[in-house]
């Protein structure tokens, strides 16, 4: 367990996803990996998405829906392979145009280096709202 090394893989992959990246990310991310955005229905990609099949459906859901416009994370506080990002991203949702903007905290659980649960808050209401739910 390397605390900075879960730390770098964490920047990486975050470097990586507005970048779109794909190659990056999946080395990255355990093959049980579970997603959790947590949002209500109507969000295209709220849920929870499990293994490498669920996380491609998770970026493809998000790829095919929203513009990654801008994501900074500035917070990176850990605990041997627990994490916690904090930051800032802006999104511009595809078929609108519609630009919309949140905090965000992460939870990130890896094991050996990679990402085995990845937790998305967020303010889900803005997100809904811009999903007309």
């Amino acid at each position: 367990m390397s605390t900075g090394r879960n730390i770098e893989h964490t920047k990486r992959i975050y470097d990586a996803v507005p970048a779109g990246d794909v190659e990056t990310v999946f080395a990255l991310l355990d093959p049980d990996v579970v997603i959790r955005y947590y949002g209500v229905e109507g969000i295209p990609y709220s849920g929870v998405f499990t293994g490498t099949a669920g996380a491609t459906e998770f970026f493809t859901r998000v790829a095919a829906h929203i513009e990654i416009v801008a994501m900074e994370a500035w917070t990176f506080i850990a605990d041997g392979d627990e994490l916690a990002v904090w930051g800032h991203q802006n999104f511009r949702r595809l078929s609108t145009g519609q630009e919309f903007e949140s905090d965000f905290a992460h939870i990130i659980t890896m094991r050996d280096g990679r990402w085995l649960h990845f937790r998305d808050f967020m303010n889900s209401a803005v997100t809904a709202r811009v999903f007309g739910v």
